[in-house]
This record gives structure tokens, C-alpha cells and sequence, in this order.
């Protein structure tokens, strides 16, 4: 028995040995089925998350775009992108800096393509600064650069304090002088952009614009009747119309005061033929002859708006001078005419007053 019993040990030992063995093989692989789908699980989550991240660039990118894909250099230069000489004047540079960005807005241009669309509309010393600065900051960092980074030095280089502070000073002294009102308002305008500091809301920029015009203007525009720029702008260029047609108005009656030969001639013919019709009596509000009632009784004057008369008998008419083309004084009035005239007399005595006789004795003729 103990024999026996010893013999059937290792049989018992091998039939276990091989019934571990497969138990742990099922073990492994049923471990290793749920460390790979463990794994395949992970891996399809990260790649799930990627792609939806993309996705939200994409769409972030065309939310940004307005749904359009970014233009290409070859549809930037299509809408004719302003060119910049590198002009060191303020104005001339913060405008195309204004302009170009424009167009970036209206191609739906991509961000990272700002500085290299852009610095490709400059030549001459613009061009020349560009190049020095890639070679100084290095052509990675200029590629890397954003459009805020550039502009920075841009201004700095382009726009110097010296200058803008010369253009301060040069809006606190402007001065309204003969100009247009076109023309003056823009002068206004650019040298404003300038005085932030100055210049902190609407009621300042009405003040200094009703300052700055002439007193032909200044007379007839009350600044605290304006809450905007744009309105006494508006005033200002309906007071300029209202002068034209004062001076055109002016000079119509400075040819009827003193007419040519013929025209007195048919004159006096048109007054013999109103005697000879029944002598009517001339209106008192167009100063014409006619019966009836007259058809501009109604009809407000153009200068004082009231009913009665016509822009010809307006009491409230300007006398316009003919030769400075202001208003409160006659051309024989005017201070120019005068001044020059008395220089002119001045210049007469005096080289009258250098003029001199000298008499000879006959001795002294004959020495």
C-alpha cells in the first residue's frame, strides 16, 4: 500500500500541474481580453476627444470667418490693399494702418497672415525698415511675430512723439482763413485723432470747431445749440451756402446800381411802355409793375424768413465787401483798400521830399 501510494503522488501532482496550467492560461486570457479592451477603450476616447477638439477650432475658426474660409494672398491683392512709402507723418501712417485693416476685415483674412499680407503692400523706406528689422529680431520671430507686435515698432518708427506733439499744436492754432468749409473740416478732422488728451467728448469738439472758423461764421452758429460734431459741421457748411448766394446776390445788385448804356436804354424803353399800358404803380414787394395781388406776397424772404418784401428790400440784408468778400463794410470801406492807398501816398511824398535844386553863381560856372 505504501508503494502504491507512493506511485500515484506524481500522477495526482501532474494531472494538477496541467489542470493550473490551464486554469491560469484562461486566467491570462481572459485578463489580457480586458487589459485590450481596457486599452482599445482609452485609445477611442483620446481619439474621440482630438477629433472633437478639432472640430471646435473649425468651428470657432468660421464663427470668426462668418462661415468662410480664409482668403488667400492671391484674393488680398485682388481688393488693390493701400501701399505705404514709409512717409515719418502721423496722419499718412495711422491711415493705412486704418486701411489695410480694413481689407484683413472684409477678406476674412486669417490673423496669422496679418503681418505677412501686410508688410508686402510696403516699398520704398517702408520696405527698407522691415528689412532691418527681420534682420534684427530674425526671421523666425518675424514670422512668429503677430499684428499688435508689429505695429508697436511700426509707429514708434513711423509715428514719432515729436511729430504728433508738433500736431497738436498746430490744431490748438488753426484757424478758419478763406478755406472751404470742406476743406477746413478735414484739416479738423485729421489733427483731432491726435489730441485724445484734449479732446475727451462731443462738447469739446463742438467748442474747439466753432473756435477755429471765422467770424463771418462764429456770428451766425451758437456752439450750445450743437450737441454733436456732425451737426454744427452741418450748420457751418449751410452758413457757407448762405454766404455765396449773399455775395452772388451782391454782385446782381452792384450791376444794377450801375448798369451799361443799353441796358439803361431798354430800362427806360420797359418804363415808358408801363406808362404808356396805364401808368400801374410799381409793387411795393417785388418792385415790379403789375396789377393784382402779388404772387410773392406769401412767400418768405430768404434772408430774414419773413412775409412782405423780397431778398432785394430785406432790411436785414449784409453789405458784402467786393474786395476781401466780408461782410459789414463797403469795397471803398475796405481796411486793405485804405491801408494801401495811404502806403501809396507816403511813397509819393517821400520821393518828392528827396528831390532838390541847386543854383550856380557864374564864377562858380566858370570853375
Amino acid at each position: 500500500m505504501a508503494d502504491g501510494d507512493d506511485d500515484t503522488v506524481p500522477r495526482v501532482t501532474e494531472q494538477m500541474r496541467i489542470v493550473i496550467a490551464e486554469e491560469v492560461g484562461k486566467a491570462i486570457e481572459n485578463s489580457l481580453s480586458n487589459f485590450i479592451d481596457k486599452i482599445q477603450n482609452t485609445v477611442l476616447s483620446v481619439v474621440e476627444e482630438r477629433i472633437k477638439k478639432l472640430e471646435d477650432n473649425s468651428n470657432l475658426a468660421k464663427e470668426k470667418s462668418g462661415g468662410r474660409k480664409p482668403c488667400s494672398y492671391k484674393e488680398f491683392m485682388a481688393c488693390k490693399p493701400p501701399i505705404y512709402n514709409g512717409e515719418v507723418d502721423p496722419i499718412v501712417c495711422q491711415r493705412w494702418i486704418g486701411d489695410i485693416e480694413g481689407v484683413f476685415e472684409r477678406t476674412h483674412c486669417d490673423e496669422n497672415d496679418y503681418v505677412a499680407y501686410g508688410t508686402g503692400q510696403l516699398r520704398g523706406q517702408a520696405k527698407d525698415w522691415w528689412d532691418n528689422k527681420k534682420k534684427e529680431i530674425g526671421s523666425e520671430a518675424a514670422k512668429a511675430m503677430t499684428w499688435e507686435e508689429f505695429k508697436t515698432p511700426f509707429l514708434k518708427h513711423h509715428s514719432p512723439k515729436a511729430v504728433i506733439n508738433k500736431i497738436k499744436e498746430e490744431f490748438m492754432q488753426l484757424r478758419h482763413k478763406g478755406e472751404s468749409i470742406g476743406k477746413i473740416t478735414g484739416m479738423f478732422m485729421d489733427k483731432m485723432k491726435f489730441c485724445d488728451d484734449l479732446i475727451t467728448n462731443e462738447e469739446q469738439k463742438v467748442y474747439y470747431y466753432h473756435n477755429m472758423l471765422s467770424a463771418e461764421y462764429r456770428e451766425f452758429i451758437t456752439p450750445s445749440k450743437y450737441e454733436t460734431l456732425t451737426e454744427i459741421v452741418n450748420a457751418a457748411r449751410e452758413r457757407e451756402i448762405e454766404l455765396k448766394k449773399s455775395i452772388e446776390r451782391g454782385e446782381r445788385r452792384a450791376q444794377d446800381v450801375n448798369p451799361s448804356p443799353t441796358k439803361k436804354a431798354r430800362t427806360n424803353e420797359t418804363a415808358k411802355k408801363s406808362d404808356t399800358k396805364g401808368g400801374t404803380p410799381s409793387c411795393k414787394i417785388c418792385g415790379k409793375n403789375h396789377k393784382g395781388e402779388c404772387r410773392f406776397k406769401d412767400k418768405p424772404c430768404p434772408i430774414c424768413r419773413k412775409t412782405g418784401h423780397m431778398a432785394i428790400s430785406c432790411p436785414e440784408k449784409m453789405t458784402v465787401c467786393y474786395n476781401c468778400y466780408r461782410t459789414g463794410h463797403k469795397r471803398s470801406e475796405c481796411r486793405e483798400l485804405v491801408g494801401k492807398k495811404e502806403g501809396q501816398h507816403s511813397k509819393g511824398e517821400a520821393s518828392k521830399a528827396k528831390a532838390r535844386s541847386f543854383q550856380l553863381t557864374a564864377t562858380e560856372a566858370k570853375v
